[in-house]
């Protein structure tokens, strides 16, 4: 019997140190599973966190794309627009050129213009002076000229300013 009650301390001592080890397996485990329970809000929260930020790239993403679309078509625009205004220079450029040139042709075509007055104003007065000499046999016209004038009733040159 004393073995038997020897044997009923020894295991009673280990049931008492089970429940020893098992009440301080408890007490760890109720920490544990309020911080279970806090981490699996978190994961939600962050769940919800990351939906949300799924969602604003996804928003972001569409909103790029269209950015993206109006940005090709506004440079599409601007070749176009480009393309036309060298078209529009070049027109300008040859335009310019023609006038130039025909800048140049009308100052020749003046000149020849103001030559050929010139040599049929002079070839009038030569003219009439032949005509008055006919008419007036006596009348000296040696210092007539188209380019002379008369100044206190005698003929003098004209005094043509310089340019």
């Amino acid at each position: 019997m004393k073995e038997a009650q020897k044997a009923k301390d020894t295991a009673n001592k280990r049931l008492h140190e089970a429940g020893q080890t098992y009440g301080e397996l408890l007490a760890q485990t109720v920490p544990l599973r309020v911080e279970i329970a806090e981490l699996k809000d978190a994961v939600e929260t962050s769940k919800a966190k990351l939906k949300s930020i799924e969602d604003r790239c996804v928003t972001q993403e569409v909103k790029l794309g269209e950015v993206e679309g109006a940005l090709n078509a506004k440079t599409e625009a601007f070749d176009l627009l480009q393309a036309d205004f060298s078209k529009l220079r070049a027109e300008t450029d040859e335009a310019l050129a023609e006038l130039a040139s025909q800048a140049e042709r009308f100052k020749k075509i003046e000149q020849e213009l103001v030559d050929d007055a010139v040599s049929t104003f002079a070839d009038g007065f030569t003219e009439a002076l032949a005509q008055a000499v006919c008419a007036n046999p006596r009348i000296d016209v040696f210092c007539c000229g188209p380019l002379n004038h008369i100044v206190d009733g005698k003929v003098v040159p004209l005094e043509i300013p310089e340019d």
